[in-house]
């Protein structure tokens, strides 16, 4: 299923890519099949057993919750969603941590041969590494964290992070073809036909995946990524040295991003804003329009769950991930005002937008904010 596209994803066994397999076709049935009936499973057990036990429909967020643990389907749902990724992660992580030296190697080689040729950059700053829950927690699971740095040649955060989001992905039903930034480059040439970027920059990039497909993309652009945490930036920069990609990376605080006033004329996140809480997206707004130019666009992609279109039983359901996956700030993300931020970060209200743009490959769409500087 999963064949290597570049240097710095490690050698696949036949087992690992069979372990791999079932794990996806495991993560399908519990979604498709499982997880679809959640919702009924709520009616038929969980709000029945609730009235039994006391006289009443649960009403808030934490009866409603309380109620679906008295369903034995959603029990049985949860523990093995739970115990699906864990099994994810020894899937995605056993290759990984076999072929770990061979991955610190790639990264010295790619540095010393490609990066002359290929130009780009890694900026690091360690004062950074322990900032915050996201070093506190291993987000959905993720073994180490996001901010995983064992050494100065460490790479683990990042492979970790692009293996296990593709088996993640495609185990949702996520075309193995599908690309976010894809869709929002193609989302940016229709809404905003004479954006011709000079400077972008990827908040949140993580291995660096979107980074890469704005430089492929926009070849005469300056294009800059930020993170928090430098395995996941190593990885990140010695991914876009094997793919041919011109990116300069950088270890800083979203909160706080050291590039000068009106920098830049493309400022992107993809998936952050759910991984961290009010005040750091407010903050990722107000130097999204800072670092603006005008006329510069800030667009900013997630997964598109809005807790106003869901009623409470479906807004529990989908919470799951907050107790489960180590996902503290998901419902912040859901219920947050996104288009509010942006107006308050100083972006005027008639540019400011939210809505969803379909995926680049296979059914769905992306939940995007964005504003334009004036």
């Amino acid at each position: 299923m999963i064949t290597a596209p570049h240097e710095m994803l490690p050698e696949m066994t036949a087992e690992d890519i069979s372990r791999q397999q079932g794990i996806v076709a495991l993560r399908r049935f519990l979604n498709s099949q499982v997880r679809a009936r959640n919702i009924e499973h709520y009616e038929t057990e969980a709000q029945p057993a609730y009235v039994a036990a006391h006289g009443r429909a649960p009403q808030s967020h934490e009866e409603v919750a309380a109620a679906f643990r008295l369903s034995p389907s959603y029990r049985t749902w949860s523990a093995m969603n739970r115990s699906a990724q864990e099994l994810l992660w020894q899937a995605a992580g056993e290759p990984i941590q076999r072929n770990a030296e061979v991955l610190s190697a790639h990264y010295r080689r790619l540095v010393a041969e490609k990066l002359p040729q290929v130009g780009g950059g890694l900026s690091l700053n360690p004062g950074l590494s322990g900032l915050g829950l996201v070093a506190d927690i291993d987000i959905h699971l993720q073994p180490g964290g996001y901010t995983l740095d064992r050494a100065d040649d460490d790479v683990l955060a990042g492979a970790l992070y692009e293996m296990g989001g593709r088996v993640y992905s495609v185990g949702q039903g996520i075309g193995a073809g599908d690309s976010k930034a894809g869709a929002v480059i193609r989302f940016l040439a229709e809404r905003f036909p004479d954006l011709k970027p000079a400077r972008i920059l990827d908040i949140g990039c993580s291995a660096g995946a979107a980074a890469c497909e704005y430089a492929l993309h926009f070849p005469e652009a300056e294009v800059h990524a930020v993170d928090i945490g430098a395995g996941m930036l190593r990885y990140a920069h010695a991914r876009a040295l094997a793919l041919g990609a011109r990116v300069f990376f950088h270890q800083m605080d979203t909160a706080h991003l050291g590039f000068p006033d009106g920098h830049f004329d493309l400022v992107v996140s993809h998936n952050v804003m759910h991984e961290i809480d009010n005040d750091v997206r407010r903050a990722m707004m107000r130097e999204s329009h800072r670092l603006l130019a005008a006329g510069g666009v800030a667009l900013h992609q997630d997964v598109p769950y809005r807790f106003q279109d869901l009623d409470v039983p479906q807004q529990v359901e989908k919470s799951w991930d907050v107790e489960f996956n180590n996902e503290p700030f998901w419902v912040t993300y859901t219920t947050a005002d996104v288009t509010g931020d942006l107006v308050a970060a100083g972006f005027a209200p008639q540019t400011v937008r939210d809505e969803r743009i379909p995926k680049l490959r296979g059914p769905g769409a992306w939940y995007v904010a964005y504003g334009q500087r004036g």
